[in-house]
């Protein structure tokens, strides 16, 4: 069994700091079930304050944009843009209804 835990609201320099304290406070509650229980973790923190912004390669093609002319929802991008070396993701989850979308990073 895996544990996955996700957090909203955390800046980057706050990421080490959030980790040590959540993931402790993680691994004492499942040693509170059980002595030796210590399942898998994995940590997902979402950011929705940054500047990136995503556009299609040609504005043109409807198949690539929706009717306000963002990218279409469900879109993600993991290269070129992402950090090399961790993972880490953009996703527009649903469809901009004013301006241009804001993807989740």
């Amino acid at each position: 069994m895996m544990c996955l835990f996700s957090r909203d609201g955390v800046s980057e320099g706050q990421f080490y700091q959030v980790l040590l304290y959540e993931l402790d406070a993680i691994r004492k509650a499942c040693a509170s079930l059980e002595p030796n229980y210590q399942p898998p973790v994995t940590f997902v923190v979402v950011q929705k304050r940054h500047h990136t912004r995503l556009f299609a390669n040609d504005h043109r093609d409807r198949n690539a944009v929706d009717r306000s002319g963002n990218i279409l929802p469900g879109t993600v991008v993991d290269s070129k843009i992402c950090h090399p070396t961790e993972f880490d993701f953009y996703l527009c989850s649903h469809a901009g209804i004013q301006g241009t979308s804001r993807p989740a990073h």
